[in-house]
This record gives structure tokens, sequence and C-alpha cells, in this order.
């Protein structure tokens, strides 16, 4: 009985796993200090494309940035309408002339929210599953 039990279990839970999955979305995160601070889709766009280098509270902004992926993407999609790879080649092109200073790069969600979580002034984006409290949350577009 225990185990039919546990049998049905661990198929319910792997018959539901892409459910959520699915209802996973990008998520803008910024560091604990920020949080009360006007984090609208306009001012989260200023940010990204370093129009707006200082948030209201005074800290310098600093962006995480994962290379590439379905969550780089995403994100940059609804906050800035643009794919990771113009993202990316929006900020080199700022760097060259002066306009800026390139977002720092990582390769693991992991790794982003680690960085904004410890970096007063910090933005980035990461999966909705992989936000937790270290962070403040803003959905991607807005």
């Amino acid at each position: 009985m225990k185990t039919t039990l546990l049998r049905w279990g661990l198929l319910s839970l792997l018959a539901f796993a892409p459910l959520a999955a699915l209802r996973a979305e990008p998520v803008i995160i910024v560091h604990k200090g920020l949080e009360g601070q006007a984090l609208d889709p306009a001012t989260v766009k200023s940010v990204l494309l370093g129009k707006k280098v200082a948030w209201d509270n005074g800290s310098r902004v600093t962006i995480a940035a994962l290379k590439s992926g379905p969550v780089a993407d995403g994100a940059l999609k609804a906050a800035v309408d643009q794919t990771a790879s113009q993202f990316l080649n929006h900020w080199r092109r700022l760097a060259m002339t002066g306009g800026g200073l390139a977002p720092k790069s990582f390769e693991s969600e992991a790794e982003v929210l680690k960085f904004v979580a410890e970096t007063p002034g910090a933005i980035g984006f990461v999966d909705s599953t992989t936000a937790d409290a270290s962070v403040v949350v803003v959905k991607a577009g807005g």
C-alpha cells in the first residue's frame, strides 16, 4: 500500500513538473536596498539601456546580465525589446564611445542572483523559479 502511494506520488510529481516550468517567466531582480524605489517599466528600461546611471537613493546602477539563453532573451525582450545579443551589442557600442560601463556578464542565473543580492544598486534578470527572498523581484514586462 505504501509503495503504491509512493509510486503514485512520484508519478504525479513528474506529471505536473512540466506545468510548473510553463508558468516560470523571466523577472527583473534588484538589490534589497532598492526596495521602495520607482521600478516601473520605463525606469527599468532606462536603467538597462544605460540612460539612468544612478537610482533615486543615489546608489550607482550596476547591471548583472546573463550572457545568453532563453531567460536572458525573454527578460530583455519584455524590458527593452532586445535579444541578449542585441543588448550586449548595445552596451559594446556605449562602452566604446565612453557612454557607460558594460554590464557584468554571468554564465548562470545563480551567479546573477548572488551578485545582485550582494551588490548595492545592482539589477539583473533570472527565471522566476530562481529568484528568492535575497532580492526584490520586478516582473520583466513591468
